[in-house]
């Protein structure tokens, strides 16, 4: 079982009846349900009906949730629900989730970037203006060479002129094929001050790849130093030296070009889904956005240097390079292999004062490895981009070193960057934030419909305004695919980024991954970055990345390729330090340990290049079978995992095995072996010398039993627990559930109290019902309840003073009960005067469910009033107990009717999803703590009103209309159109167990089917379907 869930669904929809009118002579009460701070599921949001209208709470799992993401769920429900009598028809892509505040947060607030900027110049004229204000400043670095502005300004008209004299002019895209250096500087200036575009083709590229971009951009002149020629592959471009001594050769002055805002800066390719790149056009305008952005951010002064360690084909590079020329400030060059070479940066760093810096989180993480804080002291400002960057990185960088580090995003169809975040050292999140919007850029966050997203729901990120690229170089219809008119701002358009983001109460967004880098495991919905931040956080481990991998041989699995800290590290220390964290279907099949992950030329990880693996990674020699049972699992484990070789000292897990094989194993050794294997069992005892000594303790369950009526049990056959009683008893053994299943209540007395008559009343009740007298222990392996003897117990009374009162209570509703040593209940009286009282009851649910509390405060108010009045309590006869019906459940399973019930649900059920993706503030732990906490929700009168009168002309019931709603706002926060919800019921049929005390509480799985983006109305009528099938078979214990 997966102890990281609850099976089959993780959300619960209660809606609860007004409690019972309780009265008691001479006193006034109130009713109180106290909330324990635990969670059973991920969400449960419970409503009971009132004469205000509806009121509760949302339950939700501090595992998962901050109490702002579970506030954001209840107001999408609350808008929805508003909304609903008016929108029926509508279909649910419309239906509206966000508050006309919601949505002016969105697009206004977080989006009010307006600024000014030189929206009319060109980068060159800029920089001719810099150079006539600082001619003799240091403009350029490079291997021990120093060029002032004056002189860079010289060799880049030198280059225009030649290129001017060709013919080259706006628009035009020129090649650029230079290693870095003084003349990648010179000529990028040279081309701009041309009036052309320059082309980056980066040295490192296959001579095949930079032909299809010469080719495809129609470059008439590629720009290069003579002894690259050889590099260069054969092209119909004209090939320009800028290393020639003849460039050095006075030409005429260039005639001054028509040069706008809006012709082209520069191209630079971007890898192509179809398997070819494709070029990006970037206009000077969109390009000085972005700078201009940056210098009233960073602010260089004349004393700053920048490095510039980029390849001139990442669009880093394009900062780097003209941002510090635009503002007086010096540019350092790193030589043309320095930008991976550590060592040399580190020197460089130190050598030449950098002030100013950038690096992909990859490189960073191996920078900070090896630099010691003293290299980076004059270095002010670090930026990071191009990948994610993990939160272990940020708190290794924060702990080392005192420069500020920026978080800035973007891709290459923007100019550079989109998005800026400041970290800080005591950043508390899963993810790092990508940030807010830049100077005159939005970010809009949509689903699949374009709908806006609510903060805390992921879709993909779109960006629209002034950074945007003109479209790719002669693809008309990918750029019609992914630059789209934008919805919220006539005449502009956005660009979809094919990125998952999702905004945050504080208003940055957090970037969550690559849309195309979600894979299904097993049913499951993954996102393998979780699972590269959860192992990035390991000690041992210094960079890490998972990917899926699938082969004829083997169905998708993921692969985890880890470079290690710790040589000595093995693969079981992974896997049982990823348990700690992770649901199983999470782990990593295979490991691959690397000297390093390949990188592209960008310093981006190279996924791509990375080997294949090896599944299964013996350690040791297989330790061969001894006995039968030992022989019929090596075989079985080894038809299942696909394992050549397995010996009794493997274990399962490590092999590769998972729950739904686990589940098959259980088939495999009933058929095989006879024996009906417990699934638990797989889980208790993995390794096969363990698994196999346990079988003897199991024979296959015997049929055919005859059903018999619910009547009073032999006094002398042991009493097995319920179904539900047994799946509490198993999650009791199994995991600390805590205080999750605690039922509390409390009942507030204002009046004369007679303590002495209440207390005769509770133990009148305790005698009454067995439930609350029952223990559970376990008897040959097997579960079974003890009723113990009624005695006469005292009330605990105390006085407690109004303020410690809330306390008092929540302590009673948080105790900790023991299932095998009992009592599994607690009363207790606080006395706050001599007029007022409160009695608190806390029970296990395992003894107790929410009609018990009310059969509970029924009987208590009525023989304490007997016992005032001196006269016999009319309380109803119970002729069976608890334990009475536990039998006749079991019993009843064994009928057809039941086998029919049973199919009905494995039918309605089969390939549901494996659970719900939410997107949660924190990564699942492998094993769920049960901690919780609530969020009021509260449905005003006149709301409720309109829904029932809503709920009366479709023919259904309040609760699916609030359950068709529900899923709409679960379907929407998760992109799943097939939504399981649990359903509690009463669980009480005959009506012989309505006046008991006990776990009778069933729960029902309502599947939604929101697919095929139906109206409201379609889906109430889907739900009134669901619901009336589920109640029709509700019999079915839900642990069958």
């Amino acid at each position: 079982r997966d102890l990281s869930r609850q099976a089959i669904f993780q959300v619960m929809l209660a809606l609860h009846p007004q409690f019972s009118d309780l009265q008691m002579p001479g006193i006034s009460l109130r009713a109180e349900e106290r909330l324990p701070e635990s969670a059973k599921f991920d969400l449960a949001l419970e409503l009971t009906e009132t004469r205000d209208g509806l009121s509760g709470q949302l339950e939700y799992a501090l595992d998962l949730w901050d109490k702002e993401s579970a506030e954001q769920i209840v107001q999408c429900l609350s808008t929805l629900l508003q909304s609903l009598p008016d929108t029926v028809e509508c279909p649910l892509s419309q239906q509206p989730l966000l508050t006309a505040a919601g949505q002016y947060q969105l697009l206004t607030e977080w989006n009010n970037t307006a600024e000014d900027y030189p929206h009319d110049q060109c980068i060159a004229s800029l920089f001719e203006a810099q150079a006539e204000q600082t001619p003799d400043a240091l403009a350029v670095y490079f291997d021990g060479e120093e060029i002032d502005y004056r002189e860079l300004d010289r060799r880049a008209e030198q280059v225009a002129s030649r290129l001017v004299h060709a013919g080259i002019g706006p628009d035009c895209v020129v090649g650029l094929f230079v290693e870095r250096s003084i003349e990648m500087i010179s000529g990028q200036l040279g081309i701009l001050k041309s009036g052309a575009a320059y082309l980056p083709l980066d040295t490192d590229y296959p001579p095949d790849r930079i032909a299809y971009m010469l080719e495809d951009a129609q470059v008439p002149v590629v720009l290069t130093q003579r002894r690259l020629l050889a590099r260069l592959p054969e092209t119909s471009a004209c090939c320009m030296f800028i290393d020639d001594e003849t460039s050095e050769t006075a030409l005429p002055p260039r005639k001054a070009r028509n040069i706008n805002a809006h012709h082209l800066a520069y191209v630079i390719y971007t890898s192509g889904s179809t398997g070819r790149p494709k070029g990006v056009m970037i206009s000077h305008f969109s390009i000085l956005n972005h700078l201009s952005w940056m210098q009233r951010t960073h602010r260089l002064t004349p004393d700053d240097r920048v490095l510039q360690n980029a390849p001139v084909s990442f669009d880093v590079s394009v900062w780097q390079l003209f941002w510090p020329l635009l503002n007086g400030a010096g540019l350092v060059v790193t030589s043309p292999e320095g930008h991976r070479d550590l060592s040399y940066l580190s020197s460089l760093i130190e050598s030449s004062r950098v002030t100013v810096m950038h690096m992909v989180p990859s490189m960073l993480q191996a920078l900070v490895d090896i630099v010691s804080p003293h290299t980076l002291r004059r270095v002010r400002d670090f930026i990071v981009g191009g990948e994610a960057l993990p939160p272990s990185l940020l708190q290794d960088f924060s702990q080392r070193f005192d420069c500020r580090l920026h978080n800035q995003y973007g891709p290459t169809e923007t100019s550079v960057e989109v998005s800026w975040h400041q970290c800080s050292a005591d950043e508390d999140r899963l993810v790092v934030p990508i940030g807010a919007p830049l100077s005159n850029t939005r970010l809009y966050v949509l689903d699949r419909y374009f709908n806006l997203c609510p903060v805390g729901v992921p879709g993909e990120l779109y960006i629209a305004g002034a950074g945007l690229a003109r479209g790719y170089l002669n693809r008309p219809d990918i750029t019609a695919e992914r630059f789209l008119p934008d919805p919220f701002s006539d005449g502009q358009r956005m660009y979809r980024t094919g990125d998952l983001a999702r905004w945050t109460a504080r208003g940055v967004l957090e970037y969550l991954g690559r849309i195309d880098h979600q894979v299904k495991i097993r049913g499951f919905r993954v996102e393998t970055g979780e699972i590269d931040t959860c192992l990035l956080a390991h000690p041992g481990i210094h960079q890490a990345i998972v990917v899926p991998w699938s082969s004829e041989q083997k169905p998708l699995q993921l692969v985890a390729y880890l470079v290690l800290k710790d040589p000595a590290l093995q693969t079981a220390e992974v896997q049982v330090y990823l348990r700690r964290f992770l649901p199983e279907h999470m782990i990593p099949a295979a490991f691959v340990t690397l000297g390093a992950l390949p990188l592209t030329p960008n310093s981006k990880v190279d996924r791509k290049a990375l080997p294949p693996p090896t599944f299964v990674t013996r350690q040791r020699q297989a330790v061969p079978p001894r006995t039968s049972e030992e022989f019929a699992l090596c075989e079985i484990w080894g038809l299942l995992l696909n394992c050549p070789e397995v010996g009794i000292e493997d274990d399962f897990f490590a092999l590769g095995g998972h729950s739904l094989l686990a589940m098959r194993m259980v088939a495999m050794v009933r058929a095989r072996l006879g024996v009906e294997l417990p699934l638990r069992e797989i889980f208790d005892a993995p390794v096969i010398v363990q698994l196999a000594s346990r079988l003897a303790h199991y024979q296959a369950r015997e049929e055919g039993s005859s059903p018999i009526g619910i009547t009073p049990r032999d006094g002398n056959q042991p009493l097995r627990l319920s179904f539900s009683q047994e799946r509490l008893w198993f999650l009791d053994r199994l995991v600390e559930a805590g205080v999750a299943y605690n039922v509390p209540w409390s009942l507030e007395m204002r009046g004369e109290l007679q303590t002495a008559a209440l207390e005769w009343a509770i133990n009148q009740v305790i005698c009454r019902h067995e439930s609350l007298r029952t223990v559970f222990r376990n008897s040959n392996g097997t579960a079974v309840q003890t009723i113990v003897p009624a005695e006469n117990e005292s009330l605990v009374s105390q006085s407690v003073p109004e303020y410690a009162l809330d306390n008092v209570l929540q302590t009673v509703a948080e105790y900790k009960f023991e299932l095998q040593t009992g009592p599994l209940y607690r009363f207790r009286l606080y006395r706050l005067s001599a007029e007022r009282h409160v009695l608190a009851f806390v029970a296990h649910h395992i003894i107790c469910d929410g009609w018990s509390v009310d059969v509970l405060a029924r009987e208590l108010c009525e023989l304490y009033t007997a016992r005032v009045e001196e006269r016999e309590a009319i309380l109803p006869e119970l002729p069976v107990q608890f334990a009475d019906f536990a039998l006749w459940q079991r019993q009843m399973l064994d009928k057809p009717e039941a086998a029919r019930r049973l199919a009905y649900w494995k039918n309605k059920l089969q390939g549901a999803p494996a659970g719900l993706e939410l997107p949660t503030d924190r990564p699942r732990p492998a094993v769920a703590s049960y901690r919780g906490a609530h969020v009021p929700v509260t449905l005003a009168p006149e709301t409720v009103e309109a829904l029932r009168a809503l709920a009366q002309r479709q023919g259904v019931t309040l609760y699916m209309v609030l359950l068709a709603a529900f899923q709409v706002v679960l379907s929407r926060w998760s992109g799943q159109d097939d939504v399981v919800v649990g359903s509690p019921v009463a669980g009480r049929m005959l009506a012989e167990t309505e006046p008991m005390i006990g776990f009778f509480a069933n729960t029902l799985a309502l599947r939604g089917d929101l697919s095929g983006n139906p109206s409201f109305e379609t889906l109430l009528h889907r739900t009134r379907q669901t619901a009336l099938e589920a109640y029709e078979n509700q019999d079915v214990p839900f642990e069958r």
